[in-house]
């Protein structure tokens, strides 16, 4: 660890050196003699990171190394602060003031060299190697044909103890009264999670339990977190979270659990606290019979104060499992076989210890080697020889820690700061390596392009798992806790002393360089500060790069903000305040500044344009924001600019862009206000290579004269690169020929509403070669294209990958191109039509899924060109007696069918051919159906699905319902006048699932249910009025599950096992939820 940071500081004083810091500042020959001394001891360090592991002494010794470090870091940051405001003419020191701060610097520097003098000489003491390492600086990019960032691997090895522990709870469990306890035991990185996982997902532990709950322990055993994380896992939500009695949680948990059969699982379990345990297990044990928990713990003392089942111990896997494993991640899908290397890993294996955490970062790490030679060195490594230390890391995380690129080892052991099985978002861990020095710009690549690629390299070793995507692009990720502790082995050795040593010493104010406010915590060494606020943090760390006070209400920022000299980035997103202090400003080596979704910001400092090395200024969501600062054009170092509002003076209008080299998103709202066409043209958006999401935003109430707002848009021509373009509220006639050229080449989803004067897309709009996506709304367009070039025969496809169409307000549009072709929309898999009366569509061979809210006659009939659906959502207007016959009668493919809104006439007998494929129907939201048309059933052959929903007259079925021989489940909801299950549905012999919910008026249920025979599942849900079940339901043997819930009197006889009358009846039935 130490030679990581060690090589970032000789790499800044060396660029220091070179751009003649030192001799402006008088300290050339001190920065000189702190790089050769740097470098002298960098020599010896990586046996140093060695040998520690054994020896304290060299790690202390590593320690005050770490220690001196940042001091270092402090002072050449502040040179490089001073001379770069001497270079921008932002320093205003008069002559006398700069003497005495060079002689204040110079002082100490000499200091900072002679500890440093002290440290190098200690070295000697330890006889350590000097070592040739690795320290180039390119990261290894990223495999083309690598499916780790996307995949989910196969699970080795489980499948019996999986099955051993579901019989467990299924039939074991299943009848003890009392609360069943089964700890899985085993240390950290053989499986448990994983384990519980696989039980917890099998289809017979679901259907088995009423309620199934996951909880992440981890180290904190709090009643109250824990039984607020119990509420909030059962919800979906955070309606706990303000709760804050015990007794007020305790008897929300009691309404939960009261009665029912539930899985617990308690992840990552540390606590062996008795009085702890009994406490929550005395609040959990309100459960039926069967109610059972799932511990997982790396420690037996845990388990043996809560089981009440015998333990399972994990063992690990056999060498075989581990082998697969590891080769799995070693060779991924290459289909040449490596016979010479396979013997080599078998071996390495062995090592292993049947850990699948190990096997996996070993297989990670040999995923980079195809040499013999590099193999046998990894299996004959000394580090395989060495014990495992007290927070239980591998010996083979160690040695891939060891195996990691210098750059690498800084940025994966930082990551420790976040709490075990925290959810890591990787831009923002990105920004903190910006923010710590950890990454830089190197050649061609910006410095988040280096951070990319680090993190791309981390996640295929296999340090960062569960990588996913938000529904907002950003992407998440975990480490597993072997791997965490790893991380936090390392970067506690790089503060002053071990964990145990920081426990018996403060760390001064001076030493913290990152703070939390959203969890109190400060960093390095990461601990809890119970009553930290913004204003003590301000107070009290002076040092910081990195502070988050994200969503932590505040409404006035301190301008004391502005004394944070060493701040590199700084989060404020999701705050009430309406303005920024100017001493903002005086953040010289500010990079990053989130302000997103600050929905009460008004306005920014007028002084932004100082900021000289921001280089990330979000503003996504700061909806009132009014208008941009003045010549924000002076950010040169600005890459990223997500919202920019154009203002009313010339110096914050749209020419402000034009030296920016802006990346990522960017929205440009009040375009309406531009009316220099001049100055429009400078924003030059064509030459940003790195914009990726483009949206241009006009005001509703435009006053623009005519013609104005088609020259600005013809001026905002993105660069090619672009891959989503969102326009609204355009104004003008024509929107630009840009928008139809090889310009969009790349985008990827277009989205243009509230353009009312537009009555067609520039020619070439129907050729863009990538588009995925479109949506348009509330346009006077009459055809998407109307470009007829080539002809009906043309070979050339019109929108050739687009896959999702939404068409929504469009009152004039007629079709979908003004000439139909034979290879138009050839990929189109979903259309989704909302208010288009005059639509006629044209023949889609590749539709699968249909949705029309509100639709004519004309556009209903053009269904009958779209044989291939298989699922169509149709609203029917009350306004339409009857849909045209031709609507669904070449429907013919279509196997799922929603009708909303439908009456007794809605669909023509003639037409109906197209019901004959369907397997799940659902009527819904119909206001005057009373009952199933008997003129629907003889075509609906394929039926297997019925479910009627929110029909507030409906109360009948047909006696031809019998015919529905393929009917298999039955769901009735939301019927407020049915008073009893009609007679004919007696007849559906085949009948295997049935739902009653919402029926207030019915008042029981018939003796001819036995008549089911296949009937394994029956639920009845808020039926109130109900008061018994019929004796029948004891004969019906097949009948495994029963769902009886919010049916007070029902819940009350059939809910006490052995007392309630009706119990006699249900007691036969394996799977009962009664609450």
């Amino acid at each position: 660890m130490a030679e990581a940071f060690v090589q970032i500081l000789v790499d800044n004083l060396s660029s220091l050196i070179q751009g003649e810091i030192g001799m402006i500042m008088g300290v050339d020959e001190e920065m000189n003699k702190l790089s050769s001394t740097l470098t002298t001891i960098q020599a010896v360090l990586e046996d140093a990171e060695e040998k520690q592991l054994e020896s304290k002494a060299i790690r202390n010794w590593l320690c005050k190394l770490n220690d001196l470090t940042y001091e270092i870091d402090d002072i050449l940051d502040e040179c490089a602060t001073e001379v770069s405001k001497s270079e921008h003419k932002i320093n205003k020191k008069n002559r006398l003031k700069k003497i005495l701060y060079q002689y204040k610097i110079g002082r100490r520097m000499k200091q900072v060299t002679k500890k440093l003098d002290a440290v190098a000489a200690e070295r000697t003491q330890y006889h350590l190697r000097e070592m040739v390492v690795d320290r180039q600086s390119k990261v290894v990019p990223m495999r083309q044909t690598c499916s780790v960032l996307n995949e989910s691997h196969p699970v080795f090895g489980r499948d019996e103890e999986k099955e051993k522990i579901v019989d467990i709870l299924v039939n074991q469990m299943s009848e003890r009264k009392e609360l069943s306890v089964l700890p899985i035991i085993g240390m950290g990185g053989l499986g448990k999670t994983t384990l519980a996982q696989l039980v917890f997902n099998d289809k017979r532990v679901a259907d088995h339990f009423e309620i199934q709950l996951w909880i992440c322990v981890s180290d904190e055993f709090d009643i109250i977190t824990l039984i607020k994380a119990i509420l909030e896992s059962a919800s979906g939500n955070a309606s706990a979270s303000d709760l804050l009695h015990l007794d007020t949680l305790r008897r929300r948990l009691s309404e939960l659990l009261n009665q029912k059969r539930y899985l617990l699982v308690l992840d990552d379990v540390w606590n062996d606290d008795q009085e702890k345990w009994s406490l929550l297990k005395s609040y959990l044990a309100c459960g039926s019979s069967g109610a059972s928990i799932i511990v997982t713990t790396r420690l037996k003392s845990v388990a043996d104060i809560m089981l009440t089942f015998p333990a399972h111990r994990l063992a690990g896997l056999s060498e075989k499992d581990c082998w697969d494993l590891m080769k799995q991640r070693a060779f991924g899908h290459e289909e040449e076989e490596h016979p010479n290397l396979e013997a080599i890993g078998k071996q390495i294996v062995k090592k292993c210890a049947g850990m699948p955490l190990a096997a996996k970062a070993l297989g990670g790490l040999l995923r980079f080697k195809r040499n013999g030679q590099e193999w046998i060195h990894v299996n004959e490594s000394e580090i395989w020889n060495l014990s495992p230390t007290d927070t239980l890391i591998l010996p083979a995380l160690r040695l891939s820690y060891n195996h990691l690129p210098l750059r690498l080892r800084q940025c994966f052991a930082f990551c420790s700061v976040f709490p075990k099985d925290n959810l890591i978002y990787k831009g923002e861990l990105i920004h903190m390596w910006m923010a710590h020095g950890y990454i830089s710009s190197t050649g061609t690549m910006e410095v988040e392009d280096v951070g990319n690629e680090i993190w791309n390299e981390l996640v295929l070793r296999g340090l960062f798992q569960d990588v996913y995507t938000r529904y907002n692009g950003e992407v998440c990720f975990k480490m597993h806790d072997l791997v965490h502790d790893l991380a936090q082995s390392i970067m506690e050795n790089k503060v002053i002393g071990t964990q145990v040593e920081i426990n018996k010493r403060s760390v001064p104010n001076t030493k913290i360089r990152q703070v939390n406010l959203q969890n109190h915590s400060v960093a390095f060494p990461t601990r809890i500060i119970p009553n930290l606020d913004l204003t003590s943090a301000l107070m009290s760390y002076s040092r910081l790069r990195f502070l988050n006070a994200s969503r932590t209400k505040i409404d006035d920022l301190p301008s004391e903000v502005g004394k944070l000299k060493h701040l590199r980035c700084l989060n404020l997103s999701g705050n009430k305040f309406r303005s920024l202090p100017n001493a903002i400003c005086s953040l010289w080596n500010l990079k990053i500044l989130n302000l997103n979704n600050c929905n009460k910001l008004v306005s920014l400092p007028k002084d932004m344009r100082y900021m000289r090395n921001l280089r990330l200024l979000l503003l996504e969501g700061c909806f009132f924001l009014s208008e941009m600062p003045p010549s924000i054009h002076e950010l040169a170092s600005l890459q990223t600019l997500s919202l920019f509002i154009v203002g009313h003076e010339k110096d914050n209008q749209l020419k402000e862009l034009e030296f920016l080299n802006l990346g990522g998103k960017l929205i440009i709202g009040h375009l309406e206000r531009e009316k220099n066409l001049v100055d429009a043209k400078k924003a030059i958006l064509a030459k940003k290579q790195n914009l990726r999401d483009l949206e241009l935003l006009w005001e509703v109430d435009n006053a623009s004269k005519p013609g104005e707002d088609d020259k600005v848009i013809e001026t905002l021509q993105p660069h090619p690169n672009l891959e989503k373009l969102i326009v609204r509220g355009f104004k003008g006639n024509n929107f630009p020929l840009w928008m139809g050229n090889s310009t969009l080449e790349n985008i990827v989803e277009i989205i243009i509403g509230r353009c009312p004067n537009c009555l067609r897309f520039p020619q070439g709009f129907g050729e863009l070669p990538r588009l995925k996506r479109l949506k348009l709304e509330e346009l006077a367009v009459q055809y998407i294209t109307e470009d007829d070039t080539g002809g009906i025969n043309s070979l050339t496809p019109k929108f050739p990958r687009l896959k999702d169409l939404t068409l929504r307000s469009l009152p004039n549009l007629k079709g979908l191109l003004k000439v139909e072709m034979v290879e138009m929309f050839p990929n189109l898999e979903t259309l989704k039509i909302i208010g288009c009366p005059s639509l006629i569509l044209p023949k889609l061979s590749s539709l699968k899924s249909l949705y029309a809210y509100s639709c004519s006659s004309v556009t209903l009939t053009s269904f009958a060109k779209l044989d291939n659906v298989t699922e169509l959502w149709m609203e029917i207007d009350e306004s339409m007696t009857c849909v045209p016959q031709q609507t669904l009668g070449n429907l013919t493919n279509l196997k799922r069918m929603t009708l909303v809104g439908p009456s007794e006439h809605s669909l023509p007998v003639e037409g109906l051919r197209g019901l004959k494929s369907v397997k799940t129907l659902e009527i819904q939201k119909s206001k005057t159906l009373t009952y199933l048309p008997k003129e629907w059933i003889p075509h609906l052959t394929a039926l297997e699905r019925l479910d009627i929903f929110r029909c507030p007259e409906f109360v009948e079925f047909p006696e031809e319902i019998k015919y529905l021989q393929t009917l298999t489940r039955l769901n009735l909801r939301n019927l407020p006048k049915m008073t009893c299950l009609p007679n004919s549905l007696q007849h559906l012999l085949s009948l295997q699932s049935l739902l009653l919910q919402d029926l207030p008026r019915l008042t029981l249920l018939p003796d001819w249910l036995g008549n089911f025979t296949s009937l394994d599942a029956l639920e009845i849900r808020y039926c109130p009025n109900i008061a018994s079940l019929p004796a029948i339901i004891q004969g019906m043997k097949n009948l495994k599950k029963l769902v009886i819930a919010s049916c007070p009197e029902l819940t009350r006889r059939c809910g006490q096992k052995e007392k309630g009358e009706d119990w006699h009846k249900i007691a036969h039935i394996p799977d009962l939820h009664i609450y």
